[in-house]
């Protein structure tokens, strides 16, 4: 009688795996929180939010999930297993990279900290979308001449949002296989039809000691040119900069407009200065210009017990009709 209930209990188990929708249980979300759509970042530690309760009921935030801070509060925006649901993904990868392309169809592009644990799926230096869309990292570097993978720290799509989002649906019918063998065709996509470019940093250096071709702290273009050097982007006062001024403070994360017209945009570094202006791995700066926004600001509204958590990525909104100067205070108002 035992034998025949247990060989019951295993049939219905059996029917309801069945029953279940391929991939992991989490899926994709229909659609972010408005929010996202103008502010979203990651922490780079874990931590335990004493704020609102999450809609899930879990009170840990990893350094995967994509989070977007108000002034009416915190909002997740996604969680990890939500953005890697196309992967089939079962545990927290990480994320390193964001873009937030469109909130309303859940169309993020990200990267990972660590590769996938299904070998030849994709790795940390590789760009993904919550669409499927894996682009080998060689072919982000291609015209750079690197030829291996050098990791991915930071992204931003410049162009026209209706051909990113173009771009991304056309890039998610290839396979990372194909970009492996024809890296240069990113670049020639890119250019034709859509007429839009990758902005991305990346997480090695390329190129001799005395005279690096990139840096991770240099902000790249997949068309071809550097955007900013690490020189550029923090002020004269910082010693940054390599070999002049000494020392390549990284970048890990990069937000702009979608069609740059000046000095808007943001990002965060890999190390602290303690120099004029000071600042931290967590905090916002503004390109040649310093902190316009703590660390501690953005994750106020989630009440962790420490004040710096990192900034791995980020994304915010900036066009004409909204300057990231007029926009940020609104943000963190409350939190002053």
């Amino acid at each position: 009688m035992r034998t025949m209930t247990v060989r019951l209990a295993v049939g219905v188990l059996l029917i309801l795996i069945a029953l279940m929708p391929p991939g992991s249980v989490i899926g994709r979300p229909s659609q972010l929180p408005p929010a996202c759509q103008e502010l979203a970042f990651s922490t780079e530690e874990d931590f335990v939010t004493h704020g609102p309760e999450p809609p899930d009921g879990n009170p840990v935030i990893s350094d995967g999930d994509l989070l977007s801070s108000t002034a009416n509060g915190c909002v997740i925006c996604a969680r990890n297993a939500e953005l890697l649901a196309e992967f089939d993904i079962e545990f927290d990868m990480g994320l390193d990279a964001a873009d937030v392309i469109d909130a309303e169809s859940t169309l993020v592009a990200f990267s990972t900290e660590i590769d996938s644990p299904e070998v030849g799926q994709f790795t940390a230096g590789d760009l993904l979308a919550t669409n499927g869309m894996v682009i080998a990292n060689v072919a982000l570097t291609d015209l750079y001449g690197v030829g291996y993978d050098i990791g991915l720290d930071a992204v931003h799509f410049v162009g026209d949002p209706i051909q990113i989002s173009g771009f991304l649906q056309e890039a998610a019918t290839y396979t990372r296989e194909d970009w492996l063998q024809d890296p240069g065709k990113l670049a020639d996509l890119l250019e034709k039809p859509y007429d839009i470019d990758i902005w991305f940093s990346t997480e090695g250096t390329y190129g001799t000691v005395d005279s690096p071709i990139l840096l991770d702290g240099d902000l790249l273009s997949v068309r071809g040119g550097k955007i900013m050097g690490n020189e550029s982007l923090l002020p004269g006062t910082v010693p940054a900069g390599i070999p002049v001024r000494g020392v390549d403070f990284g970048l890990d994360a990069v937000s702009d407009a979608r069609i740059p017209e000046g000095q808007l945009m943001v990002f965060s570094t890999e190390l602290l200065s303690k120099g004029e202006p000071s600042f931290t791995d967590g905090d916002v700066l503004q390109a040649g210009n310093g902190v316009v926004a703590k660390n501690s600001d953005l994750v106020a509204c989630f009440e962790p017990n420490a004040r710096e958590l990192g900034l791995d990525a980020l994304h915010i909104a900036s066009n004409e009709e909204l300057d990231i100067n007029a926009y940020l205070p609104l943000i963190l108002r409350d939190f002053e």
